[in-house]
């Protein structure tokens, strides 16, 4: 049936049985559609006329008095209760969602989602899309991200830095990535070498790729890195390397480490070169996450603290930018604080130099960017706290 003929029967209905009859129709037409909106118009329509207000829900409720405004907020709860669960009774999680999240309750989508069995043939992007994108089962949503549609389109998914919001979430999804690249790399290395032996690749189960089964190959065969031979993209590569960064310390961790040590031993044209202090790239970024891995740290801070030193020399403040995001990682306050000075303005040191008691860092970054009107600010903080300025 057309628009015209439903506006057509929904006046007939009025002008013979009232609005009543009309909302009820209305109604049962919208639910036979599937338009889950139109219902929860329809309801609130019906709530607002109840209360003899104006009848168009999406009203202002300035006509409203407190009251009515109180029992007006209830009554959209209990349309939009009803309208979702009838939406997540028949499988429309995509409709179901506005509803419980507008209740903010994402549990009953949630449960949904946790009982989604995954097929080639099936619609992935609704779940994808609810349980990643929205938040609600992020964890979950990525492993489908990277079952459905493979590893390019989850490092995008992480890169975008806004999802998931939850840092542990985050975490867990880089996880999962870590071991799909560094999966992915060694299966590829040791159908390299089958075929070099002139034998089928075996199947490796995912048991068998231990740490350190890695570098224990490639010393094994140091041909695989040879010359403009590479296994795996070095974009993807690259952007996994990186966003390893913020795991901390854990098994994940050490495999990402492992990629380093793979991406470190390429030649040839494409092998990434980096700029300081990720120079060369890999060996760079392979001394930031042994750092974080606690393995020689004090060796590794070291090519930091000199790259910094030359940078600043050379008016370059990204490695001490670096240094002092390394140090905050690695939970050494004072000595970022002390990085910064190089990297960071003087104002924006203010809370942290207050933090510390200590105002030196403001006073010499103040000095070294020549900003004289927080030098002072700085020496007058300091003289306030009876402490030397140098």
């Amino acid at each position: 049936m057309s628009e015209t003929e439903t506006c057509g029967l929904l006046e007939q209905t009025l002008g013979s049985s009232g609005s009543a009859a009309a909302l009820d129709h209305l109604e049962q037409t919208l639910i036979g559609r599937e338009d889950y909106w139109g219902w929860f118009y329809t309801g609130l329509m019906r709530a607002r006329l109840a209360m003899g207000a104006s009848p168009t829900p999406t009203a202002g409720s300035g006509d409203l008095s407190s009251d009515q405004q109180e029992e007006y907020e209830q009554a959209i709860r209990k349309t939009a209760s009803l309208v979702g669960n009838e939406a997540l009774k028949r499988g429309r999680l995509d409709q179901a969602w506005p509803f419980f999240k507008l209740l903010g309750d994402p549990q009953p989508i949630r449960e949904a989602l946790e009982q989604f069995q995954a097929d080639d043939d099936g619609d992935w992007d609704i779940p994808i899309r609810l349980a990643f994108y929205e938040g609600i089962l992020p964890v979950r949503g990525y492993s489908w991200i990277l079952q459905r549609y493979g590893l390019c389109n989850a490092i995008t998914a992480l890169s975008q830095g806004e999802v998931p919001a939850d840092p542990a979430d985050r975490r867990e999804c880089l996880k999962q990535l870590v071991r799909s690249l560094h999966r992915e790399l060694n299966e590829r290395l040791l159908a390299d070498v089958a075929r070099q032996e002139g034998r089928e690749p075996e199947a490796v189960s995912s048991s068998a790729l231990t740490l350190g089964c890695l570098p224990a190959l490639l010393d094994a065969h140091p041909e695989l890195t040879g010359e403009d031979v590479y296994h795996i993209d070095l974009s993807h590569l690259q952007s996994t390397v990186q966003l390893a960064a913020i795991l901390g310390q854990c098994e994940e961790l050490d495999l990402a480490c492992e990629l380093c040590n793979y991406g470190s031993r390429l030649k040839g044209r494409f092998a990434p070169r980096g700029e300081p202090p990720f120079e060369p790239f890999f060996v760079g970024w392979s001394h930031y996450l042994e750092s974080i891995a606690g393995r020689d740290t004090e060796k590794h801070l070291d090519h930091f603290r000199e790259q910094a030193r030359v940078g600043a020399a050379d008016g370059n403040t990204y490695p001490s930018e670096i240094l002092h995001r390394l140090l905050e990682a690695l939970g050494r306050d004072a000595e970022a604080l002390d990085a910064a000075v190089v990297c960071q303005s003087p104002q924006s040191l203010r809370e942290r130099c207050h933090r510390v008691g200590d105002f030196r860092a403001m006073i010499r970054a103040s000095r070294l960017q020549g900003d004289a009107v927080h030098f002072v600010a700085a020496c007058l903080e300091q003289e306030r706290l009876g402490l030397p300025r140098t």
